[in-house]
């Protein structure tokens, strides 16, 4: 997840009362008409109750290529390399 995208839950969520489960999260980023990368990323948070912002924070899935800023294209690519077999996915060589 890039910054602009923890900014925009971050900024949608700052009058929220805690403790808030996952429900009252998104209908409160709902209700202050948050942008739709904010809307989509408190979806996609998982069901329980979180008591603060940071807790928030450690939750919202992350796109593995964001950290590696790997392309669609690169990450196409690796998932169809053909040495699958016993080497992890992020340690394949892509250069071929």
């Amino acid at each position: 997840m890039d910054e602009t995208g923890w900014n925009d839950v971050r900024d949608a969520l700052t009058d929220l009362d805690f403790p808030a489960d996952k429900e009252q999260i998104v209908a409160h980023a709902e209700g202050r008409g948050a942008a739709a990368e904010a809307l989509r990323l408190v979806r996609g948070l998982p069901l329980q109750t979180y008591r603060n912002i940071s807790e928030i924070r450690s939750s919202v899935p992350l796109d593995p290529a964001d950290d590696d800023r790997q392309t669609v294209d690169q990450k196409a690519r690796r998932a169809r390399s053909p040495h699958t077999h016993r080497i992890a996915e992020h340690l394949r060589d892509l250069r071929t």
